[in-house]
């Protein structure tokens, strides 16, 4: 059976995290610790939980997003606000969590959704729910805050090489996991691939150069 709450809560995640980046109160950058779904599974067996997993929940119409309401930006891309729901097991209780889809402090639209973002949606889930009904992990949040959803619409670190680039990675998936081959996608933006392999490699320089004008 899983420790008490008290003790779940004293129980020190920060060895077990990884890392991303954000930004504190001031508009620092910084690096907030995050526990992995996984890892957090491997702690409450380790402190007592014989059973623990989550399930993603569907909406009545059968889909793993439930839509709040349909809204669309000056540019015309839709979103339906959505947000994704699990089922969290651990021995004997059940708990039910509830969280946003976001892409860090950004909104989905529905031209970007894919599998790995709903996914990933439901493991924050998951391991926010554990922290809440158990206490796992719990400080992360009292420390660091929902950082996914305190950031403001206009916080420039949206437009920071590393996000940039995780755009245009995941926009890439969503081209070739609708069908688009490699050779449709260079052809589309008027690259070879060497061209493209160059151009994907200067996200990695320009950050280099951040980092050296930071430091003078």
């Amino acid at each position: 059976m899983l420790k008490p709450y008290n003790e779940m809560r004293k129980i020190d995640v920060l060895p077990f995290c990884e890392v991303k980046e954000g930004k504190d109160d001031k508009g620092k950058v910084i690096d907030i610790p995050y526990l992995n779904w996984a890892k957090c599974v491997d702690l409450l067996h380790e402190n007592g939980a014989e059973k623990a997993y989550f399930i993603p929940r569907k909406a009545e119409s059968g889909s793993y997003l439930f839509e709040s309401r349909e809204v669309s930006n000056k540019d015309g891309r839709k979103t339906g606000c959505y947000f994704v729901s699990v089922k969290i097991v651990i021995d004997d209780q059940e708990y039910f969590m509830d969280a946003p889809l976001m892409n860090g402090n950004l909104v989905v639209y529905d031209d970007t959704l894919n599998q790995l973002r709903i996914a990933n949606a439901h493991a924050r889930a998951f391991v926010k729910g554990v922290a809440i009904y158990t206490g796992l992990g719990f400080d992360l949040w009292v420390k660091h805050g929902d950082d996914d959803t305190s950031a403001p619409s206009d916080d420039l670190s949206i437009h920071s090489i590393s996000a940039i680039k995780k755009r245009v990675e995941e926009l890439i998936t969503i081209k070739l996991q609708n069908g688009m081959t490699q050779k449709d996608l260079l052809s589309g933006l008027g690259l070879n691939q060497r061209q493209f392999d160059d151009l994907m490699k200067s996200f990695g320089r320009i950050a280099g150069f951040e980092k050296a004008l930071k430091k003078l």
